[in-house]
């Protein structure tokens, strides 16, 4: 997996830690040591730098909200594990936690907004809270992720032939419901349900909905107004 993503990473991107030299290369199977040297440098992994847009059935998103409260970590967090684990596998992942510590440690709230900070001199301020409104049994997901691993999540849609947000919907559904619960693969890969999902995933404006501060903790991103009472 390693060496398929460094052939497909552009030169530009490639760092003599990440892409070893070829010269001297015998034809065995590669040891423990030989994946670790491709591994290169992953201080990159921990650092979660750009959003990875997409929508999830209401069903998937629960389900994962469960299990994420059951960790007691954040469904962001977990949910950008599960796709460390998915492109660099178990052993990776547990390199990055006994060298950076325990990624399931909930240090980020998932949604990313702005808090207000009252003072007795300002005036009472009301806040309204937003959310993306795509349609019946749809949830918007806005997950922070290292910039490689996004790259390599769109090398590895790419090589199935479907868009990232696709592919990323497919194995987060077959993790956490089971590939049992997939329907076969030509129905996972018709168009989304709503026009609005579709612009929603591809960065494009949709409608907003108005929600209660409870229901928008239900959501990936949030929308806050503030205006003076």
């Amino acid at each position: 997996m390693w060496a398929f993503l460094r052939r497909k990473r552009p030169q530009a991107q490639q760092s003599s830690d990440w892409a070893p030299s070829d010269q001297g290369k015998v034809d065995c199977p590669l040891s423990l040591q030989d994946l670790e040297e491709q591994l290169g440098e992953i201080h990159d992994l921990t650092i979660d730098d750009v959003a990875l847009k997409f929508w999830l059935p209401e069903a998937a998103e629960q389900a994962i909200r469960k299990i994420a409260s059951d960790y007691s970590t954040t469904m962001s967090r977990l949910i950008r594990n599960f796709l460390i684990v998915h492109c660099y596998g178990l052993y990776t992942f547990e390199y990055i936690r006994q060298q950076f510590g325990d990624p399931f440690q909930a240090y980020d709230t998932g949604a990313r907004f702005s808090l207000r900070s009252d003072s007795p001199q300002k005036p009472v301020r009301i806040q309204t809270y937003w959310v993306p409104e795509l349609g019946k049994n749809i949830k918007p997901m806005k997950v922070w992720i290292p910039l490689r691993l996004k790259g390599d999540l769109g090398k590895l849609a790419e090589h199935v032939g479907v868009p990232p947000s696709n592919y990323v919907r497919e194995i987060l559904i077959g993790r956490f419901l089971g590939h049992g619960m997939l329907p076969m693969r030509p129905e996972m890969l018709k168009p989304v349900p709503t026009q609005a999902a579709k612009d929603w995933e591809e960065g494009r404006e949709v409608p907003w909905k108005e929600v209660t501060e409870r229901e928008s903790e239900q959501y990936g991103e949030v929308r806050i107004e503030t205006k003076e009472g």
